[in-house]
């Protein structure tokens, strides 16, 4: 699902490119080598999700190859469990490109709220979708330095007991690629929070008559918040132990109230910045509506007093139409978000329930 919304907006990866060549302030660091695989990805002929159709394909053969090649399963067929991992690797690596997508589409449609307030535009849309090379390297060589050392550690938990030397290799290549996605992931989802708050906070064009850019980045927060949930709870999911009671207890009811918690953070955290600055436009405005407010409702006393029929009338008009204008400043929003954002959001924290009800429900019927 993830990989097929990568196809729909691959073309904007040439594009995240070009604009970080348009000048040398605006590549203040190297690509990281994940983001040449994206452009490799993007680069290929056909829809981008048919690319990450193949690389799933590729990726649960790989992650299943350990038992083969050990003897452990016949070869072809599948554990469901290395399939899981194999197919939420090249998941994730979609979803990261999907991400970092939406995060070059999502500063373009901010730009008419950027205003002067940020001084090198093209600089920020790169840090928001390229990650640094150095950091991904050395995420690279944590993760298959640390996955060899977790299998010595506890051999039975990670589950290498009777693999030979050659279906471990398969294994450290398998897992090690998936911890590195997993955290690259996580790296760049944090760095581009953050640019969220501050462009948030620094742009000088904020208009709440104007709130369609005003929602740009909500897309991007809400659904890095989907990614996390489908994320955890697909793991969640793919555990056994989690269809029998005990398993409940120590996964799912944690899970059940940690993951929505989590992704709502996500969303919302990096947008409070723009929240609170709508507020204090729209406080300035309604501040400013009811002076004027007060001013017509002592000219129209003074008109009244006077017994001025035709001021009082001028004046009452008015005070009329003011006291519309206070009525629109009243529904002005104060959330960066569509209606429809909101709604989407909000389905998909309904995902670890559902799931928990599934689990629950073949749970009952494989113990009948």
């Amino acid at each position: 699902m993830v990989g097929a919304s990568v196809g729909g907006e691959a073309g904007l990866t040439t594009n995240v490119v070009a604009a970080g060549t348009t000048r040398d302030s605006a590549r203040p660091y190297a690509r990281s080598w994940l983001d040449v695989f994206f452009g490799a990805m993007t680069a290929l002929p056909g829809p981008t999700w048919v690319a990450y159709a193949v690389l799933t394909t590729l990726s649960i053969l790989l992650s299943n190859s350990a038992l083969w090649l050990s003897g452990l399963r016949p070869w072809g067929e599948l554990d469901a469990q290395q399939v899981y991992w194999g197919a939420t690797t090249a998941g994730i690596a979609a979803a990261a490109h999907h991400l970092r997508n939406l995060a070059g589409a999502s500063f373009d449609r901010f730009r008419p709220a950027l205003g002067s307030g940020i001084p090198d535009p093209e600089r920020v849309r790169y840090e928001l979708t390229v990650m640094p090379a150095v950091p991904v390297a050395a995420i690279t060589l944590f993760s298959f330095a640390v996955t060899p050392l977790y299998y010595l550690t506890d051999p039975v938990a990670s589950q290498v007991v009777g693999l030979t030397p050659v279906g471990l290799g398969a294994r450290v290549l398998s897992e090690g690629a998936a911890t590195t996605v997993f955290l690259a992931v996580a790296f760049q989802a944090v760095r581009q929070l953050r640019a969220v708050t501050r462009l948030h906070r620094d742009a000088d064009g904020v208009d709440p008559f104007r709130p369609v850019p005003l929602y740009a980045f909500s897309r991007l927060t809400s659904q890095t918040g989907i990614v996390l949930v489908l994320w955890i709870s697909g793991g969640v999911l793919a555990n056994p132990a989690a269809l029998d009671v005990e398993g409940f207890a120590a996964l799912w009811l944690p899970w059940l109230v940690f993951t929505p918690l989590v992704a709502i953070v996500v969303f919302v955290l990096p947008l409070l910045g723009m929240h609170g600055r709508l507020e204090a436009e729209k406080d300035d405005l309604e501040e400013a509506a009811d002076g004027r407010m007060r001013d017509l409702v002592r000219e129209l006393n003074e008109a009244i007093d006077a017994r001025a029929a035709d001021r009082v009338e001028r004046v009452d008009r008015m005070v009329s139409a003011l006291r519309h204008e206070r009525e629109l400043l009243a529904r002005l929003p104060t959330w960066p978000w569509s209606t429809g954002t909101i709604r989407g959001f909000g389905s998909a924290l309904l995902l670890p329930l559902v799931l928990f009800l599934i689990q629950r429900y073949l749970g009952a019927a494989l113990g009948g």
